[in-house]
C-alpha cells in the first residue's frame, strides 16, 4: 500500500513545487527537440502559478477559442489530472514542426496529426511527472492520452467534471513552444485530485 504524499499548503512548499514543475517543462522541451526532425522546438515557461479552476479558460485562452486539448489522468502517490491545451492553429503548426513539414502544411487534425499532438502531450506530461516524482520521491503514473478539439471552456469543463474539483485551485504552467520562426503557445494545467 502506498501512502499519499501531501504537500504542506505553505508558500515555500508551493515555490518548491513550481520550481520542480518548471524543471519538468525544461525536460519536456529537451525530449520534444529530440523527437523533432528540425531540432528547433523549444519550450519556455512564460508563467507558472496557482489559479482557481473557475479561471482556467482565461489562463489557457478565451473561453470560446477553438483549442486542442490532450488529457491524461495521473494515478499514484499524488493523483491528479493533466491537460495540455494549444490554440487550434498552434496545434497545426506544432504538427508541421515535429514532422519537418513546411509551416501551413497541416490544415486539419487527421489521424496522424492527432497522434503527433497526443505524443507531445504524453511527453510533456511524463517529463513534468518524472520531475515532480524525483523531487518528492513518489510514484506518479500517467494514463494514455486522449484528445479533444472544442471551445476552451468546453474542454476544461469536461476535465473539471471528471475531477469533481469545480471550486478548487490548480497548478498552471503557461509555456511557449518556439519553432521555426513561429511562436506556438500551449498551456499545461495540473489539477490535483480531491484529498
Amino acid at each position: 500500500m502506498t501512502a499519499t504524499v501531501q504537500m504542506p499548503p505553505k508558500e515555500s512548499a508551493l515555490a518548491d513545487f513550481l520550481t520542480a514543475a518548471k524543471q519538468g517543462v525544461k525536460r519536456a522541451g529537451e525530449a520534444i527537440a529530440a523527437m523533432s526532425d528540425s531540432k528547433v522546438i523549444r519550450l519556455d515557461v512564460i508563467s507558472a502559478g496557482v489559479a482557481p479552476t473557475s479561471r482556467l479558460s482565461e489562463v489557457a485562452g478565451g473561453p470560446e477559442d477553438l483549442v486542442t486539448g490532450v488529457y491524461i489522468t495521473v494515478s499514484g502517490d499524488m493523483p491528479g489530472h493533466a491537460l495540455l491545451i494549444f490554440p487550434f492553429e498552434s496545434a497545426l503548426l506544432l504538427v508541421d514542426a515535429i514532422t519537418g513539414q513546411p509551416e501551413g502544411t497541416t490544415t486539419r487534425l487527421d489521424e496522424m496529426a492527432e497522434s503527433v499532438v497526443k505524443e507531445v502531450g504524453n511527453i510533456v506530461t511524463s517529463a513534468y511527472l518524472n520531475t515532480i516524482s524525483d523531487f518528492y520521491q513518489c510514484s506518479l503514473i500517467p494514463s494514455p492520452p486522449s484528445l479533444a478539439v472544442d471551445m476552451c471552456a468546453a474542454v476544461i469543463d469536461s476535465v473539471l467534471l471528471n475531477t469533481g474539483q469545480v471550486d478548487a485551485d490548480t497548478i498552471s504552467i503557461i509555456t511557449r513552444f518556439a519553432g521555426t520562426g513561429q511562436l506556438l503557445r500551449g498551456s499545461f494545467l495540473y489539477i490535483p485530485a480531491a484529498a
